[in-house]
């Protein structure tokens, strides 16, 4: 099971409206921002998805949402995320697992534990990205995004024990 925080049909609820309340482009743009400061590797992986994808700020929307999903509340300045910073070890771990699986059985993999640890995430990622003409992009790169904060969590976990 992961360590990361299991998505609640109340918390997509609540992010469903954070975001038509303060606009989307508000929302992305603090998430952006949050992420610059505090996982730019994560952020990195998600700009370069979303250029892959085209419509960029479309695509990142649906990033924002997935982050904010995972972390209903941004902190503040001062407070930790609860969400791992995903380094650039682990970075090159992902690119190395893609290498030796090929690029659709690594999706696939990430796409089940994805499935059996958060639902309710993946079908947001689902439901997003059935709206874009590159679905499966899209679904690469929120498996990825998702298997990146996976492993850094059990890299972390692992150092502490």
């Amino acid at each position: 099971m992961s360590m990361l925080p299991r998505v609640t049909e109340e918390t997509r609820e609540l992010i469903a409206r954070e975001f038509d309340t303060r606009g989307p482009d508000v929302c992305t743009a603090e998430v952006v921002a949050h992420l610059k400061q505090h996982n730019p590797e994560l952020l990195d992986m998600a700009t370069r998805c979303a250029a892959d994808i085209g419509d960029s700020q479309k695509v990142m929307l649906g990033f924002a949402i997935f982050f904010r999903l995972l972390v209903p509340r941004l902190p503040t300045s001062g407070n930790l995320s609860p969400l791992p910073a995903v380094s650039e070890e682990t970075r090159a771990r992902l690119v190395q697992e893609i290498d030796t699986q090929r690029t659709e059985t690594f999706t696939m993999e990430a796409i089940a534990e994805f499935e059996r640890s958060n639902p309710e995430l993946l079908q947001m990622a689902h439901n997003f990205a059935t709206r874009l003409r590159q679905y499966l992009l899209a679904m690469q790169g929120f498996a990825l995004m998702y298997r990146a904060l996976v492993l850094q969590c059990s890299d972390q976990r692992a150092r502490l024990h």
